[in-house]
């Protein structure tokens, strides 16, 4: 393969990956958007009501599906970020001859990003959850819906300590690659 077709070809694959990066961002922003929704739609049945305040038991529901789809897509960013960086930007700077911390992800990589929107979400589902939860528990404490209320607690309590164990261990382990002196 030629020189200039080896250029042209890594640098329709960086095309692409930053063009599904973009999507990605689009995505996300689409799930939070349709996350906010979704919860004040139900909260506003839920209060609407006296009868319907049992519809807050689906708003962790909501909250753990658009937060997992939200931090997947986050990771699945992380690994395409990490293939331009490793992959095809040294590959493009070796050829064209350029230094390769100039590349956009092995700047950006060098940059200090607070990174906070990923805990917001899950910060955001502990909430939901939490005052979802206790809302229906002092709400129907004198109901008969106590044991549906307890199996939603201690399902929705796991789901949300697994989502966050495994969301935040990844994402402990992408900063501690970037806080890494190079050897």
């Amino acid at each position: 393969m030629t020189e200039e077709k080896a250029i042209a070809h890594f640098e329709t694959l960086r095309q692409d990956i930053r063009d599904e990066t973009k999507r990605r961002i689009e995505q996300r922003d689409k799930y939070s958007i349709q996350l906010t929704i979704a919860l004040g739609v139900l909260v506003a049945v839920s209060f609407s009501t006296t009868g319907l305040r049992m519809v807050l038991i689906a708003a962790p529901l909501v909250s753990i599906y658009f937060t997992v789809l939200i931090l997947y897509s986050y990771q699945v960013h992380d690994v395409l970020a990490k293939y331009l960086r490793e992959e095809i930007e040294p590959e493009l700077a070796r050829l064209c001859g350029t230094p390769p911390e100039k590349e956009w992800e092995t700047y950006y990589q060098t940059q200090e990003v607070p990174g906070i929107r990923r805990w917001f979400f899950l910060v955001a589902l502990w909430a939901v959850c939490a005052l979802s939860l206790l809302y229906l528990w002092l709400a129907e404490i004198e109901q008969a819906g106590c044991t549906v209320l307890s199996v939603a607690t201690a399902a929705y309590g796991l789901t949300a300590i697994v989502i966050t164990v495994v969301f935040s261990r990844k994402g402990e382990s992408k900063t501690h690659e970037r806080l890494a002196p190079e050897a």
